[in-house]
């Protein structure tokens, strides 16, 4: 019995509900092909396993997957390749199959329509990981009304891109160590967001490259002098005509190995201005 036999015959018997089969009845000349003439487990019983939930909603995705929109292409230039990637996902989110609310009312659809959206393009799946789980969890879970009222609803339909300034080019994701600082002005009630050098600048930060209008940028707090720790502070980074906003740098990172789809890119703020509703300050009023 060789290696491909004993695989079929091991995976026969986590569906069988009588007794497994021996070796000897796994016909000498079985092969791949022709696994369905000694498999007896039903397929569907299998999906039901391997999608333990969510499954209606699953499949409704799937059909709208076989729109031509999401037809593999190969092959393509770098923006091409990313603006597919966007349309893809506003596809899917215009549709109603993720919402950054599924967060506090059913976690596991957010998840599952991750791992559908996967099957069909990993970019794509990448860029909804940014914008609901990273970005769109950060806001709902550390902000408040007025962050969720502002955010909430143009970030379902992907009217409004966000990504997540954590990882920094000299700390990575070591948070304590992060260098950018978010100073505050009495006098303006604002806060200034500055990347003080180049180890401090947001590194391999998703959306930013093109596509993303806000950046949670977490930062050193600053009042009075007094260091605060680390938090997160909504900062526009993108006007709605898609323009850089001032004292906002923006360099792309290019091609990778793979999921070209996504657009990585470095950030750098220069004593940028937002207000002190830009606090994400669910727990930290």
């Amino acid at each position: 019995m060789d290696a491909q036999q004993r695989r079929l015959a091991t995976l026969l018997g986590h569906f069988e509900t009588r007794k497994q089969p021996s070796a000897s009845r796994v016909p000498a000349s079985a092969n791949y092909s022709g696994a369905s003439a000694v498999s007896s487990f039903d397929a569907e019983e299998l999906r039901e396993l391997l999608e333990h939930d969510n499954h209606e909603m699953r499949a409704a995705l799937k059909r709208l997957m076989l729109d031509d929109s999401f037809v593999p292409r190969y092959d393509m230039e770098l923006r091409e390749e990313r603006d597919l990637a966007l349309e893809r996902l506003k596809k899917i989110c215009l549709a109603g199959f993720a919402s950054v609310r599924d967060f506090r009312t059913n976690p596991l659809r957010v998840f599952a329509a991750h791992e559908v959206a996967a099957f069909c393009d990993p970019s794509m799946a990448t860029k909804m990981t940014v914008q609901f789980n990273l970005f769109g969890g950060t806001v709902l879970k550390l902000g408040t009304a007025k962050h969720h009222d502002m955010l909430l609803k143009p970030m379902d339909t992907l009217e409004q891109v966000g990504c997540f300034g954590l990882t920094e080019l000299g700390y990575g994701n070591n948070a304590v160590e992060m260098a950018t600082t978010a100073h505050y002005d009495p006098q303006t009630q604002e806060f200034v967001v500055h990347t003080p050098n180049t180890l401090a600048s947001k590194y391999w930060i998703t959306n930013s490259a093109v596509h993303a209008h806000w950046c949670v940028v977490f930062a050193q707090l600053y009042t009075k002098g007094v260091n605060h720790g680390v938090h997160g502070l909504l900062v526009r980074i993108r006007n709605d005509d898609m323009t850089v906003c001032p004292g906002v740098r923006i360099e792309d990172m290019g091609h990778k190995m793979g999921c070209n789809g996504v657009d990585n890119g470095k950030l750098w703020f220069d004593h940028v201005r937002v207000p002190r509703a830009a606090l994400l300050d669910a727990w930290s009023q």
